[in-house]
């Protein structure tokens, strides 16, 4: 009877190194795993509100020109604004500009062309500064009434 309870306090007597090199190795993983999910979802998180951005900077855009279509006094600045004209692939005078939103810099391009009837068919480019999270060029079409 003696015996057993000595051979049971031993085989009880804690972890072995070898068990806790093993729980170890186990925690770095998962600890290195959710450090990787961590960085993936806020790198997923930014391009998400750039994309926001890129959105609402065009949208910006088209009330500026639609403004300038609706205006019954227009000056000649105003209606160069709606003038056939720009490009997407190269900045040219008074079809582009750079903004800056939430931290972020984008060059924003627009073209002008004839629609059918009295409207104006226009496209704007937003176009992304370099950076690793920042998502690709996004183009957004409208029709403005004239």
């Amino acid at each position: 009877m003696i015996n057993n309870c000595v051979q049971l306090r031993e085989s009880e007597s804690g972890f072995t190194l070898v068990e806790l090199m093993i729980a170890i190795v186990v925690i770095v993983i998962g600890v290195f795993g959710m450090a990787s999910l961590s960085v993936t979802m806020t790198r997923n998180q930014d391009r998400s509100a750039a994309r926001t951005d890129m959105a609402a900077l065009a949208d910006n855009k088209f009330e500026e020109l639609r403004g300038f279509a609706s205006a019954r006094a227009l000056v000649a600045a105003d209606t160069a604004q709606l003038t056939p004209g720009g490009s997407l692939t190269v900045n040219t005078a008074g079809y582009n500009d750079v903004v800056v939103e939430r931290g972020r810099t984008y060059t924003r391009r627009w073209v002008v062309t004839i629609g059918v009837g009295a409207t104006r068919d226009v496209t704007v480019r937003i176009i992304p500064q370099t950076g690793s999270s920042l998502p690709a060029t996004r183009d957004f079409q409208t029709l403005i009434v004239m």
